[in-house]
């Protein structure tokens, strides 16, 4: 009597001991489910880059750059010249001038109505001024550098890929963000150390929506948890 009584207690124990773990169970796989939404929900944003073609690697650091020290803390190590800029997503882009060192006034362009003169010489991550743009997936990016000194300079242009001699695209191990360096007179080889006009440009892509396939693996979470419950039933 006294053994049957153990198996009884013993069974029942094992009952509740699984009635308690099944919640617990389905709770992680849940818990799973949402951070595999989140985490490809992340990866879709931070595949949003600029894209820079052609070209080729100039020294660094840039001899004789005002800014050198700046851009150092901010994690910059690379330059590129006569490259073009473009973006591989559709989105908005953010330009700061943030330094400049000239002895002519210069002046980041986009379109008619997105102006950026120099007025200040010293850095400013945040930034002197400003603007946005919106751009679309493989799109040129639509901007220049020009000068009030026309007659004697060549102004820079993205878009049409003037120029691009006199522009360095500046990149950064530790920040997404490319800085725009303008060299105003390297036609006549005074100097090359574009730091003329320097603008920060940062990029953000529009909010996509989940994929059909997240979706498709929450249901089919939802079918194994249903199916979980009528097989204990």
């Amino acid at each position: 009597m006294d053994n049957i009584l153990t198996m009884l207690r013993s069974e029942k124990m094992t009952s509740v001991t699984s009635d308690r773990a099944e919640p617990s169970r389905k709770t992680r796989l849940f818990a799973a489910a949402c951070a595999g939404a989140v985490t490809l929900a992340a990866s879709l944003s931070a595949n949003a880059a600029f894209v820079v073609t052609g070209g080729s690697t100039s020294p660094w650091p840039v001899p004789d750059n005002d800014f050198t020290s700046d851009l150092n803390v901010k994690g910059y190590n690379q330059m590129m010249t006569g490259a073009q800029l473009s973006v591989d997503m559709d989105g908005s882009v953010t330009f700061y001038y943030i330094a400049a060192e000239s002895a002519y006034t210069n002046s980041f362009n986009s379109g008619s109505s997105n102006t950026m003169t120099e007025n200040n010489d010293s850095f400013k991550w945040d930034g002197w001024d400003s603007f946005s743009i919106n751009v679309t997936a493989g799109e040129v990016l639509n901007f220049s550098f020009t000068s009030d000194n026309a007659s004697a300079l060549t102004p820079v242009d993205n878009a049409s890929g003037s120029n691009l001699s006199g522009l360095g695209i500046m990149t950064s191990t530790a920040i997404p963000e490319l800085v725009l360096a303008y060299n105003d007179n390297y036609l006549g080889f005074v100097d090359s150390d574009f730091d003329d006009m320097m603008v920060r440009a940062q990029f953000i892509p529009t909010a996509v929506p989940l994929p059909a396939a997240v979706w498709l693996f929450g249901s089919g979470l939802i079918g194994l948890i249903g199916m979980a419950r009528r097989r204990k039933q």
